[in-house]
Protein backbone atom coordinates (compact mmCIF):
# COMPACT_ATOMS: atom_id res chain seq x y z
CA UNK A 1 0.00 0.00 0.00
CA UNK A 2 1.18 3.48 -0.53
CA UNK A 3 3.33 4.67 2.40
CA UNK A 4 3.50 7.25 3.25
CA UNK A 5 -13.50 27.60 -8.08
CA UNK A 6 -14.64 30.04 -7.26
CA UNK A 7 -16.51 30.58 -3.73
CA UNK A 8 -19.77 28.28 -4.55
CA UNK A 9 -23.24 30.20 -4.32
CA UNK A 10 -25.89 28.48 -2.22
CA UNK A 11 -28.15 26.07 -4.06
CA UNK A 12 -31.46 27.10 -4.52
CA UNK A 13 -32.35 23.44 -4.69
CA UNK A 14 -31.29 20.88 -1.46
CA UNK A 15 -30.95 17.19 -1.41
CA UNK A 16 -33.29 15.32 1.13
CA UNK A 17 -32.97 12.02 1.72
CA UNK A 18 -36.06 9.64 1.17
CA UNK A 19 -34.96 7.95 3.96
CA UNK A 20 -35.98 10.10 7.29
CA UNK A 21 -33.32 8.85 9.68
CA UNK A 22 -30.64 10.63 7.69
CA UNK A 23 -29.94 14.13 7.08
CA UNK A 24 -28.21 15.73 4.35
CA UNK A 25 -27.47 19.27 6.39
CA UNK A 26 -26.52 21.17 3.83
CA UNK A 27 -26.30 21.72 -0.30
CA UNK A 28 -24.26 23.51 -2.49
CA UNK A 29 -23.78 24.08 -5.67
CA UNK A 30 -21.65 21.52 -6.57
CA UNK A 31 -21.03 20.02 -2.90
CA UNK A 32 -23.27 18.38 -0.53
CA UNK A 33 -22.58 16.74 3.09
CA UNK A 34 -24.89 14.11 4.52
CA UNK A 35 -24.64 12.13 7.94
CA UNK A 36 -26.82 8.50 7.57
CA UNK A 37 -28.70 7.14 10.52
CA UNK A 38 -25.68 4.72 11.29
CA UNK A 39 -23.28 8.36 12.03
CA UNK A 40 -21.39 7.97 8.39
CA UNK A 41 -20.68 11.22 6.77
CA UNK A 42 -20.73 11.77 2.92
CA UNK A 43 -18.90 14.59 1.21
CA UNK A 44 -19.16 14.82 -2.43
CA UNK A 45 -18.22 17.36 -5.05
CA UNK A 46 -19.61 16.68 -8.45
CA UNK A 47 -17.14 17.91 -11.35
CA UNK A 48 -19.50 17.08 -14.44
CA UNK A 49 -17.08 18.13 -16.83
CA UNK A 50 -14.86 14.64 -15.75
CA UNK A 51 -15.02 11.37 -17.04
CA UNK A 52 -13.42 10.27 -13.75
CA UNK A 53 -14.08 9.82 -9.91
CA UNK A 54 -12.11 9.55 -6.67
CA UNK A 55 -13.79 7.73 -3.87
CA UNK A 56 -11.65 7.27 -0.35
CA UNK A 57 -13.34 6.22 2.65
CA UNK A 58 -11.31 7.94 5.20
CA UNK A 59 -11.14 5.74 9.07
CA UNK A 60 -10.28 8.10 11.36
CA UNK A 61 -7.76 6.29 13.18
CA UNK A 62 -3.83 6.50 12.85
CA UNK A 63 -0.42 6.62 14.62
CA UNK A 64 -1.65 8.56 17.30
CA UNK A 65 -4.30 6.21 18.40
CA UNK A 66 -1.76 3.53 19.42
CA UNK A 67 0.56 2.01 21.82
CA UNK A 68 4.07 1.11 22.31
CA UNK A 69 3.11 -2.36 22.41
CA UNK A 70 0.95 -1.82 19.01
CA UNK A 71 2.25 0.69 17.16
CA UNK A 72 2.25 -0.06 13.34
CA UNK A 73 -0.97 -2.12 13.84
CA UNK A 74 -3.47 0.71 11.76
CA UNK A 75 -0.58 0.10 9.00
CA UNK A 76 -0.87 -3.78 9.37
CA UNK A 77 -4.94 -3.42 9.29
CA UNK A 78 -4.29 -1.08 6.14
CA UNK A 79 -2.35 -3.84 4.36
CA UNK A 80 -4.36 -7.00 6.02
CA UNK A 81 -7.99 -5.96 4.39
CA UNK A 82 -6.51 -6.51 0.79
CA UNK A 83 -5.36 -10.16 1.97
CA UNK A 84 -9.64 -11.10 1.91
CA UNK A 85 -12.97 -10.60 2.96
CA UNK A 86 -16.21 -12.50 2.77
CA UNK A 87 -16.56 -12.09 -0.54
CA UNK A 88 -13.22 -11.88 -2.18
CA UNK A 89 -9.96 -13.54 -2.12
CA UNK A 90 -6.80 -11.52 -2.07
CA UNK A 91 -6.63 -11.74 -5.97
CA UNK A 92 -10.06 -10.93 -6.72
CA UNK A 93 -10.02 -7.80 -4.62
CA UNK A 94 -7.03 -6.79 -6.22
CA UNK A 95 -8.13 -7.34 -10.28
CA UNK A 96 -11.54 -6.04 -8.93
CA UNK A 97 -10.90 -2.62 -10.14
CA UNK A 98 -7.98 -3.32 -12.34
CA UNK A 99 -9.90 -5.16 -14.33
CA UNK A 100 -12.00 -1.82 -15.55
CA UNK A 101 -9.18 -0.06 -15.55
CA UNK A 102 -9.23 1.89 -12.15
CA UNK A 103 -6.82 1.82 -9.43
CA UNK A 104 -7.29 1.50 -5.99
CA UNK A 105 -4.85 1.88 -2.50
CA UNK A 106 -4.32 3.11 0.52
CA UNK A 107 -2.31 4.91 3.16
CA UNK A 108 -1.64 5.56 7.07
CA UNK A 109 -0.64 8.58 8.56
CA UNK A 110 -0.50 9.90 12.04
CA UNK A 111 -4.23 11.01 12.29
CA UNK A 112 -5.60 8.52 9.40
CA UNK A 113 -6.43 5.33 7.63
CA UNK A 114 -7.40 5.57 3.78
CA UNK A 115 -8.64 3.59 1.59
CA UNK A 116 -9.43 4.97 -1.88
CA UNK A 117 -9.76 3.77 -5.57
CA UNK A 118 -10.07 6.16 -8.88
CA UNK A 119 -12.55 4.56 -11.38
CA UNK A 120 -14.43 5.84 -14.64
CA UNK A 121 -17.75 7.38 -13.26
CA UNK A 122 -19.70 4.49 -14.73
CA UNK A 123 -17.98 2.17 -12.22
CA UNK A 124 -18.83 4.14 -9.56
CA UNK A 125 -21.22 1.15 -7.99
CA UNK A 126 -18.23 -1.55 -7.85
CA UNK A 127 -16.13 0.38 -6.59
CA UNK A 128 -18.55 1.59 -3.61
CA UNK A 129 -19.16 -2.51 -3.27
CA UNK A 130 -15.31 -3.05 -3.11
CA UNK A 131 -14.24 -0.47 -0.73
CA UNK A 132 -17.20 -1.30 1.57
CA UNK A 133 -16.35 -4.82 1.52
CA UNK A 134 -12.72 -4.15 2.75
CA UNK A 135 -13.88 -1.51 5.69
CA UNK A 136 -17.00 -3.96 6.60
CA UNK A 137 -15.95 -7.74 6.14
CA UNK A 138 -12.06 -8.18 5.99
CA UNK A 139 -11.24 -11.55 7.70
CA UNK A 140 -8.09 -11.34 8.83
CA UNK A 141 -6.88 -15.19 8.02
CA UNK A 142 -4.26 -16.57 9.65
CA UNK A 143 -2.24 -17.29 7.14
CA UNK A 144 -2.23 -14.22 5.50
CA UNK A 145 -1.16 -12.98 8.70
CA UNK A 146 1.95 -14.38 8.98
CA UNK A 147 2.16 -14.00 4.98
CA UNK A 148 1.70 -9.64 5.78
CA UNK A 149 3.70 -9.67 8.83
CA UNK A 150 7.29 -10.86 6.41
CA UNK A 151 6.13 -8.29 3.75
CA UNK A 152 6.11 -5.05 6.33
CA UNK A 153 8.83 -6.62 7.74
CA UNK A 154 10.48 -6.62 4.42
CA UNK A 155 8.69 -2.51 4.16
CA UNK A 156 10.75 -1.55 7.14
CA UNK A 157 13.85 -2.77 5.86
CA UNK A 158 12.76 -0.59 2.57
CA UNK A 159 12.52 2.17 4.82
CA UNK A 160 15.60 2.27 6.28
CA UNK A 161 17.49 1.63 3.42
CA UNK A 162 16.07 4.74 2.19
CA UNK A 163 17.99 7.59 3.92
CA UNK A 164 15.52 10.32 3.36
CA UNK A 165 12.11 8.17 4.72
CA UNK A 166 14.32 6.63 7.48
CA UNK A 167 16.05 10.07 8.87
CA UNK A 168 12.19 11.75 8.96
CA UNK A 169 11.02 8.59 11.09
CA UNK A 170 13.73 9.48 13.53
CA UNK A 171 13.42 12.74 13.28
CA UNK A 172 9.79 12.97 14.61
CA UNK A 173 10.30 10.06 17.15
CA UNK A 174 13.48 12.62 18.36
CA UNK A 175 10.71 15.64 18.40
CA UNK A 176 7.87 13.80 19.72
CA UNK A 177 9.44 11.54 22.20
CA UNK A 178 7.16 8.76 24.98
CA UNK A 179 4.28 10.27 22.70
CA UNK A 180 2.37 8.51 20.28
CA UNK A 181 2.66 11.04 17.35
CA UNK A 182 6.58 9.81 17.31
CA UNK A 183 6.05 6.14 16.38
CA UNK A 184 6.95 4.92 13.39
CA UNK A 185 3.63 4.64 10.95
CA UNK A 186 5.22 0.92 10.44
CA UNK A 187 5.92 0.03 13.52
CA UNK A 188 8.80 -1.95 14.57
CA UNK A 189 9.78 -5.16 13.94
CA UNK A 190 9.24 -6.35 17.77
CA UNK A 191 5.67 -4.98 17.35
CA UNK A 192 4.75 -6.26 13.94
CA UNK A 193 5.97 -9.80 14.12
CA UNK A 194 3.88 -9.58 17.65
CA UNK A 195 0.36 -8.95 16.24
CA UNK A 196 -2.21 -11.99 16.29
CA UNK A 197 -5.61 -12.71 14.48
CA UNK A 198 -7.54 -11.53 17.90
CA UNK A 199 -5.25 -8.27 18.34
CA UNK A 200 -6.11 -7.56 14.84
CA UNK A 201 -10.10 -8.16 14.40
CA UNK A 202 -10.32 -6.20 17.87
CA UNK A 203 -8.90 -3.11 16.76
CA UNK A 204 -10.74 -3.59 13.44
CA UNK A 205 -13.95 -4.09 14.81
CA UNK A 206 -13.28 -0.93 17.39
CA UNK A 207 -12.47 1.57 15.45
CA UNK A 208 -13.60 0.56 12.06
CA UNK A 209 -17.34 1.65 12.26
CA UNK A 210 -19.72 4.03 10.56
CA UNK A 211 -19.39 7.38 12.95
CA UNK A 212 -15.72 6.86 12.89
CA UNK A 213 -15.86 7.30 9.13
CA UNK A 214 -15.73 9.77 6.70
CA UNK A 215 -16.70 8.82 2.82
CA UNK A 216 -15.49 11.46 -0.06
CA UNK A 217 -15.82 12.02 -3.09
CA UNK A 218 -15.12 14.45 -6.33
CA UNK A 219 -16.04 13.55 -10.10
CA UNK A 220 -18.55 13.21 -12.29
CA UNK A 221 -21.60 10.91 -10.66
CA UNK A 222 -25.23 11.31 -10.07
CA UNK A 223 -25.85 12.81 -6.26
CA UNK A 224 -28.89 10.31 -5.60
CA UNK A 225 -27.64 7.65 -6.96
CA UNK A 226 -24.08 7.61 -5.05
CA UNK A 227 -26.55 8.13 -1.60
CA UNK A 228 -28.22 5.22 -2.29
CA UNK A 229 -25.17 3.26 -3.01
CA UNK A 230 -23.53 4.44 0.14
CA UNK A 231 -26.80 4.29 2.52
CA UNK A 232 -26.94 0.00 1.15
CA UNK A 233 -23.43 -0.59 0.99
CA UNK A 234 -21.72 1.00 4.13
CA UNK A 235 -24.68 -0.56 6.61
CA UNK A 236 -22.50 -1.65 9.17
CA UNK A 237 -25.29 -4.23 10.41
CA UNK A 238 -22.89 -6.45 12.44
CA UNK A 239 -21.10 -2.72 14.06
CA UNK A 240 -23.77 -0.29 14.19
CA UNK A 241 -22.14 2.38 17.21
CA UNK A 242 -22.52 6.25 17.33
CA UNK A 243 -19.24 6.75 19.01
CA UNK A 244 -16.13 8.33 17.42
CA UNK A 245 -12.93 8.05 18.39
CA UNK A 246 -11.74 11.25 16.88
CA UNK A 247 -9.71 13.19 18.44
CA UNK A 248 -11.74 11.53 21.40
CA UNK A 249 -9.28 9.36 23.81
CA UNK A 250 -5.62 10.90 22.28
CA UNK A 251 -3.32 11.81 24.15
CA UNK A 252 -2.91 15.62 23.52
CA UNK A 253 0.72 17.11 22.47
CA UNK A 254 1.66 19.73 24.60
CA UNK A 255 5.12 21.37 23.47
CA UNK A 256 7.26 21.54 26.00
CA UNK A 257 10.85 23.23 26.16
CA UNK A 258 13.18 22.63 23.40
CA UNK A 259 16.89 21.83 24.51
CA UNK A 260 18.44 20.92 21.37
CA UNK A 261 19.35 17.89 21.24
CA UNK A 262 21.29 15.52 18.45
CA UNK A 263 20.33 11.82 17.48
CA UNK A 264 23.27 10.63 15.72
CA UNK A 265 22.40 6.89 13.28
CA UNK A 266 25.21 5.49 12.23
CA UNK A 267 25.09 3.52 8.60
CA UNK A 268 27.29 2.58 5.84
CA UNK A 269 26.16 5.05 3.69
CA UNK A 270 28.04 8.17 1.01
CA UNK A 271 26.44 11.37 2.45
CA UNK A 272 25.27 12.40 5.23
CA UNK A 273 21.19 13.13 5.80
CA UNK A 274 20.20 15.46 8.04
CA UNK A 275 16.52 16.99 9.88
CA UNK A 276 16.44 19.99 11.62
CA UNK A 277 13.22 21.56 12.97
CA UNK A 278 10.75 21.86 16.14
CA UNK A 279 7.01 21.26 17.09
CA UNK A 280 5.24 24.48 16.50
CA UNK A 281 2.21 25.78 18.53
CA UNK A 282 0.25 25.68 15.32
CA UNK A 283 -1.96 22.86 14.06
CA UNK A 284 -4.43 22.18 11.24
CA UNK A 285 -7.57 24.01 13.08
CA UNK A 286 -5.30 27.20 13.41
CA UNK A 287 -5.60 29.84 10.58
CA UNK A 288 -2.11 30.73 11.28
CA UNK A 289 -0.97 27.89 9.44
CA UNK A 290 -1.02 29.93 6.25
CA UNK A 291 1.96 32.41 8.21
CA UNK A 292 4.09 29.33 8.27
CA UNK A 293 2.93 27.70 4.68
CA UNK A 294 4.03 31.03 3.43
CA UNK A 295 7.28 31.10 5.53
CA UNK A 296 8.07 27.84 4.34
CA UNK A 297 8.18 28.64 0.47
CA UNK A 298 10.41 31.53 1.22
CA UNK A 299 12.55 29.56 3.61
CA UNK A 300 12.87 26.38 1.47
CA UNK A 301 10.01 25.72 -0.73
CA UNK A 302 11.51 26.06 -4.01
CA UNK A 303 15.07 26.92 -6.27
CA UNK A 304 14.70 30.42 -4.92
CA UNK A 305 14.10 29.59 -1.48
CA UNK A 306 16.60 31.33 0.74
CA UNK A 307 18.03 27.90 1.76
CA UNK A 308 18.55 26.31 -1.48
CA UNK A 309 20.12 30.00 -2.46
CA UNK A 310 22.47 29.58 0.07
CA UNK A 311 23.24 25.98 1.05
CA UNK A 312 23.40 24.44 -2.48
CA UNK A 313 23.86 27.77 -4.82
CA UNK A 314 26.52 29.68 -3.24
CA UNK A 315 28.52 27.23 -1.41
CA UNK A 316 27.30 23.68 -3.17
CA UNK A 317 27.07 21.96 -0.03
CA UNK A 318 23.89 20.07 -0.83
CA UNK A 319 22.09 18.36 -3.90
CA UNK A 320 18.98 18.11 -1.87
CA UNK A 321 17.82 20.68 0.61
CA UNK A 322 14.49 21.63 1.22
CA UNK A 323 12.06 22.95 4.32
CA UNK A 324 8.30 21.65 5.19
CA UNK A 325 5.51 21.95 7.53
CA UNK A 326 3.65 19.63 8.68
CA UNK A 327 0.07 20.81 10.89
CA UNK A 328 -1.83 17.69 12.82
CA UNK A 329 -5.04 18.14 15.44
CA UNK A 330 -3.01 20.00 18.05
CA UNK A 331 0.32 20.44 16.85
CA UNK A 332 2.77 20.95 13.79
CA UNK A 333 6.41 20.66 13.22
CA UNK A 334 8.65 22.97 11.28
CA UNK A 335 11.61 21.49 9.49
CA UNK A 336 14.51 21.73 7.38
CA UNK A 337 16.15 18.28 5.45
CA UNK A 338 19.53 18.35 3.63
CA UNK A 339 21.68 15.83 2.09
CA UNK A 340 25.71 16.38 2.19
CA UNK A 341 28.98 14.99 2.44
CA UNK A 342 30.01 13.81 5.66
CA UNK A 343 33.04 16.54 5.71
CA UNK A 344 30.84 19.40 5.16
CA UNK A 345 27.72 18.21 7.89
CA UNK A 346 28.48 20.83 10.46
CA UNK A 347 28.82 23.66 8.50
CA UNK A 348 25.96 22.70 6.92
CA UNK A 349 23.93 22.42 10.10
CA UNK A 350 25.28 25.36 10.94
CA UNK A 351 24.16 27.50 7.69
CA UNK A 352 20.64 25.86 7.83
CA UNK A 353 19.99 27.33 11.45
CA UNK A 354 21.90 30.81 10.51
CA UNK A 355 19.28 30.78 7.64
CA UNK A 356 16.66 30.70 10.42
CA UNK A 357 18.08 33.06 12.74
CA UNK A 358 18.59 35.73 9.55
CA UNK A 359 14.95 36.07 9.47
CA UNK A 360 15.10 38.58 12.23
CA UNK A 361 18.24 40.53 10.87
CA UNK A 362 17.18 40.27 7.34
CA UNK A 363 13.32 40.46 7.55
CA UNK A 364 10.75 39.03 5.02
CA UNK A 365 10.79 41.13 1.85
CA UNK A 366 7.37 42.35 0.50
CA UNK A 367 8.48 40.39 -3.05
CA UNK A 368 9.36 37.12 -1.09
CA UNK A 369 5.71 37.16 0.66
CA UNK A 370 4.55 37.79 -3.06
CA UNK A 371 6.32 34.90 -4.27
CA UNK A 372 5.13 32.57 -1.46
CA UNK A 373 1.49 34.22 -1.92
CA UNK A 374 1.39 33.15 -5.23
CA UNK A 375 3.14 29.95 -4.88
CA UNK A 376 0.47 28.84 -2.38
CA UNK A 377 -2.24 29.65 -4.68
CA UNK A 378 -1.25 28.13 -7.77
CA UNK A 379 -0.54 24.74 -5.93
CA UNK A 380 -4.00 25.11 -4.35
CA UNK A 381 -5.71 25.51 -7.79
CA UNK A 382 -3.65 23.14 -9.55
CA UNK A 383 -5.75 20.64 -7.53
CA UNK A 384 -8.67 21.52 -8.39
CA UNK A 385 -7.51 19.99 -12.00
CA UNK A 386 -7.21 16.59 -9.81
CA UNK A 387 -10.15 14.65 -8.26
CA UNK A 388 -7.85 12.62 -5.45
CA UNK A 389 -6.54 16.21 -4.56
CA UNK A 390 -10.52 17.39 -3.97
CA UNK A 391 -11.02 14.48 -2.40
CA UNK A 392 -8.48 14.67 -0.18
CA UNK A 393 -9.09 18.02 0.62
CA UNK A 394 -12.67 17.54 1.27
CA UNK A 395 -12.40 14.93 3.77
CA UNK A 396 -9.35 16.87 5.90
CA UNK A 397 -11.49 20.34 5.95
CA UNK A 398 -14.61 18.16 7.34
CA UNK A 399 -12.11 15.72 9.60
CA UNK A 400 -10.27 18.83 11.00
CA UNK A 401 -12.76 21.81 11.17
CA UNK A 402 -16.17 20.64 10.95
CA UNK A 403 -16.74 22.28 7.46
CA UNK A 404 -16.14 22.77 3.93
CA UNK A 405 -13.88 25.82 2.66
CA UNK A 406 -14.83 27.06 -0.28
CA UNK A 407 -11.47 28.30 -2.83
CA UNK A 408 -12.42 31.51 -1.92
CA UNK A 409 -12.20 31.25 1.90
CA UNK A 410 -8.84 29.99 1.50
CA UNK A 411 -7.02 32.15 -0.68
CA UNK A 412 -8.84 35.26 1.04
CA UNK A 413 -6.56 33.84 4.07
CA UNK A 414 -4.21 34.38 1.66
CA UNK A 415 -4.44 37.35 0.35
CA UNK A 416 -4.56 38.73 4.12
CA UNK A 417 -1.15 37.64 5.12
CA UNK A 418 1.08 40.52 5.60
CA UNK A 419 4.61 41.36 5.78
CA UNK A 420 3.80 41.82 10.07
CA UNK A 421 1.75 38.26 10.47
CA UNK A 422 4.53 36.51 8.82
CA UNK A 423 7.52 38.32 10.66
CA UNK A 424 5.85 36.64 13.77
CA UNK A 425 6.23 33.66 12.21
CA UNK A 426 9.77 34.09 10.90
CA UNK A 427 10.75 35.14 14.70
CA UNK A 428 8.75 32.24 16.62
CA UNK A 429 10.88 30.27 14.20
CA UNK A 430 14.73 32.82 14.49
CA UNK A 431 14.22 32.38 18.51
CA UNK A 432 14.09 28.56 18.59
CA UNK A 433 16.97 27.58 15.79
CA UNK A 434 19.25 26.67 18.29
CA UNK A 435 17.22 24.65 20.15
CA UNK A 436 15.97 23.02 17.21
CA UNK A 437 16.34 18.90 17.37
CA UNK A 438 18.55 17.70 14.86
CA UNK A 439 18.51 14.10 13.44
CA UNK A 440 21.80 12.85 11.90
CA UNK A 441 21.86 9.46 9.46
CA UNK A 442 25.65 9.01 7.86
Amino acid sequence: MKKRSDKNRLSPSFIHSSNAASKTLYSEENYSKTVFENGLTLLSQNMPNLRSITIGVWVLVGGRHETVLNMGICHFIEHSVFKGTKKRNALQIAKALENVGGNMNAFTSKEQTCFYATILSEDLPLAVDVLSDLVQNAVFDEKEIKREKQVILEEIKDTEDTPEECIQDHFYGQLFKDHSLGYSILGSRTTVSSFTQVQLVNFYNKYYVPSNMVISIAGNFDESELTKLVRTKFSFRDRRTNRSYWPYGVKTFTNGTRVGKREVINKNISQAHVCIGNPINISYLNNRKFDFLALNMILGGGMSSRLFQRVRERYGLAYSIYSFADFMYDTGVFGIYLATDKNNLEKSIAIAKSECEKLLTHPIKNHELNMAKAQIKANLLFGLESTSTRMIRLAKNEIYLKKKLNISDITDYIDQLSLGSIQKAASYLAHSARKMEVSVLY
